[in-house]
């Protein structure tokens, strides 16, 4: 069976607008049971042609004050010192909207203006402690080193394909990959009665968001490109980027759970963090795996197959992830009436054979993508002193 193939992505924005990421593939060379004898497809992308920066895209921070006091007072401390009017949003307000609690946004900040944003807070209004991380966001861009939309837009498929959400986002419906184009309603991927089968699946087209994970959950994933900046949705504002900057970038999202997890509770945490340690567990890339041998199987075996591959062209991994799990669950809740069924022909059951082993099941790490985000996010933390 031949996995090599073009992949045509397409606008939605433009529909005449038409990308081709082109696939190729080889046998693999592990040596897993799992893995073994298969076949592994890789885009075919030359990374050199991109740079690869990781930015804090954004910090929320909640603060505690002695005295009360208004919102305003709190940005007109802020606004000197970080260039711009910050987002301040007080919590639990009394009348007349004062409060001694303030959750205050900063956008694209250094780790040393929001210490300042600290020093200048407690100097005037006398912090109870030190700010609380609420909320993070962390970004990579990949631009490439000579503009060309078509780059842009096949690294923009190459991120949203291959990327690894290595947690469960399918139980919950928000959390499901989706695309969202021109502020309308969320387009979900994978239909909610098509996992087993690619046929309504709706690609993500390069010139829309997409997403995994819910607002305000844990984490939250968004991959696009990047050609516009300083966006005020409420406004209906923002400033195009000169093309020399336009990037595909992949946006994660982080919650106060998150964070704790990570070890992160105040700012001093951020800036002995390692950020090269958010690769592996949120900018994480898989190529996937397809059986190449056939001879003895039933035809249904090799639909089958085809189909995962359908669904990997069409969804990506998320994809292919969530029809494996349908497939295994439907295995599962079939098996009790199968065994009473081959016991009355006097026949026994094979034993359930899994997908795969581990989170990672069928699919091997995308090495050379996961060795750009790391090496991106190890300099950042080498310019924020972590």
């Amino acid at each position: 069976m031949n996995y090599s193939t073009k992949v045509v992505l397409r606008g939605i924005k433009d529909p005449k607008r038409q990308v081709v990421l082109e696939y190729s593939a080889a046998p693999t060379a592990a040596v897993q049971r799992r893995l073994a004898g298969k076949t592994v497809v890789h885009p075919v992308i030359d990374l050199g042609d991109y740079t690869c920066r990781a930015v804090i895209d954004w910090v929320e921070i909640d603060f505690w004050f002695e005295h009360q006091t208004q919102f305003r007072f709190v940005r007109d401390v802020l606004t000197p010192i970080i260039g711009r009017q910050p987002y301040v949003e007080p919590l639990d307000s009394g009348p007349g909207k004062v409060s001694t609690e303030f959750r205050v946004k900063v956008q694209e900040p250094t780790l040393d203006l929001l210490r300042q944003c600290e020093r200048a807070l407690d100097r005037e209004f006398a912090l109870q402690m030190y700010g609380v991380i609420h909320s993070i966001e962390i970004s990579l861009d990949f631009k490439p080193v000579t503009p060309s939309s078509d780059k842009l837009g096949r690294m923009v498929g190459v991120l949203a394909r291959h990327l690894f959400p290595n947690r469960d986002f399918m139980t919950v419906g928000p959390d499901r990959p989706r695309f969202l184009s021109n502020r309308k309603e969320p387009t979900f991927i994978i239909g909610a009665n098509n996992l087993l089968s690619s046929h309504a699946d709706r690609p993500a087209p390069i010139d829309a968001t997409f997403y995994v994970g819910r607002r305000h959950g844990p984490v939250r994933w968004r991959v696009m490109e990047k050609l516009i900046d300083n966006q005020n949705i409420g406004a209906g504002t923002w400033d195009d980027l000169p093309v020399s900057e336009h990037r595909a970038r992949i946006e994660v999202t982080l919650d106060r759970r998150e964070l704790i997890g990570l070890a992160v509770n105040n700012l001093h945490d951020l800036r002995r963090f390692k950020f090269a340690k958010l690769q592996g567990r949120y900018f994480q890339f898989m190529v996937p795996t397809f059986e190449n041998r056939f001879a003895g199987k039933r035809p249904a075996q090799k639909a089958l197959e085809i189909d995962r591959w359908r669904r990997f062209v069409s969804a990506g991994i998320v994809g292919v992830i969530a029809m494996e799990q349908a497939r295994e669950s439907f295995r599962k809740g079939a098996r009790p009436e199968l065994k009473k069924l081959l016991r009355a022909k006097g026949l026994k059951i094979r034993p359930l054979t899994r997908l795969g082993s581990g989170a990672s099941g069928s699919f091997l790490a995308y090495e050379a993508l996961n060795g750009r985000a790391a090496m991106a996010l190890e300099k950042l933390g080498h310019r924020e002193g972590g």
